[in-house]
């Protein structure tokens, strides 16, 4: 059972204020009435929990409905304010609805006075449901940016058709970069190491024309001279407008200097050296490399869809994956089969 819509009449007629609460629940709409005329006893009623609306008349002996209303916005602006006044004039209400105002009925006119709470109560209640959407999409990043700095996968988004690319945090913190800079396919190769960068430059033209999922490693050569080895897993997807975008993570890691020497085409060389090693030195070998695989692209998956909804960045894919892949780099998901 639901309970009471609690009410907040700033009202200094009693009998307009029963003959309000009337007509609501007449029309089904159960509610507890709290009834102030004076701006302390607004004050103090505005530091109670719960309050679902605000009802006003414009014209009271102590304060006016302006007055009123800033009280309200200051202290509870979620609540849906709403004028219910005999007198009304049109540069009034086009302030009080610039302030804030939800809505305002005349006395004269109560009939409208039920459709214009439900739609204020609907608002709300859309309000506050984007707002805390709004606020387990804001954790959700916060939680997937910290196990993605835990396992050192960055998750990426390439807009093929606009070229436009997004990156997570830890992809940033992969390639050595500012998170303030602007991504762009030429840091994937710059910071690729220089035996690799053909291989990587080839994989992003057969990416954008084959439309193909990739499972990819290679080296990246940072600023310091450290040679790290990225492994990028990727795939496409098709925009609102058709456009064809990739989205996918990279996996980070250092390995020891004597597994890791050797161009991408020495290693492509070696058959299956270079996805054993990687595997190898993780105790994993065959399905589980198959989990781990695809315990990124979960991952991906999860940030990609939270990156869309956030503030317009729907446009994504596979950047860090432009930071692909190598002679070494042959598409282990063949391979797998």
């Amino acid at each position: 059972m639901h309970r009471p819509l609690r009410i907040l009449s700033i009202e200094d007629d009693p009998k307009d204020a029963e003959l309000i609460q009337d007509l609501l629940e007449a029309e089904g709409i159960v509610c507890e009435v709290t009834r102030v005329d004076t701006q302390a006893a607004l004050e103090t009623s505005l530091q109670q929990p719960g309050i679902d609306l605000i009802l006003a008349d414009y014209t009271l002996p102590s304060f006016d409905g302006l007055s009123a209303l800033k009280l309200a916005m200051k202290a509870c602006p979620e609540v849906p304010f709403l004028f219910v006044s005999g007198t009304l004039g049109e540069e009034v209400a086009i302030e009080a609805l610039k302030i804030g105002a939800t809505d305002y009925v005349l006395k004269t006119r109560l009939s409208r006075l039920v459709p214009s709470v439900m739609r204020a109560l609907r608002e709300a209640r859309e309000i506050a449901e984007r707002k805390q959407a709004e606020e387990n999409l804001r954790r959700s990043e916060a939680y997937l940016a910290e196990a993605q700095k835990l396992s050192h996968t960055g998750s990426f988004g390439w807009d093929v058709s606009s070229g436009e690319i997004f990156w997570s945090q830890e992809t940033f913190r992969i390639f050595g970069y500012e998170p303030a800079a602007k991504a762009k396919i030429d840091m994937v190769v710059q910071r690729t190491h220089p035996e690799d960068r053909l291989a990587v430059q080839q994989l992003i033209e057969r990416v954008s024309r084959e439309k193909a999922e990739f499972d990819f490693e290679h080296r990246l050569l940072t600023p310091d001279g450290a040679v790290k080895y990225l492994r990028v897993v990727g795939r496409p997807s098709k925009g609102e407008r058709g456009q064809l975008r990739v989205h996918g993570s990279g996996h980070g890691h250092h390995r020891g200097q004597a597994r890791g020497g050797g161009s991408a085409a020495e290693r492509e060389l070696s058959g299956g050296r270079t996805e054993a090693h990687t595997y190898g030195e993780l105790g994993l070998a065959g399905s589980g490399k198959r989990r781990l695989t695809s315990i990124r692209g979960m991952v991906s998956d999860i940030w990609f869809r939270s990156s869309r909804r956030h503030a317009g960045l729907g446009k994504t894919t596979a950047a860090c994956a432009s930071g692909g892949s190598s002679q070494v780099a042959r598409d282990n998901r063949t391979s797998n089969r």
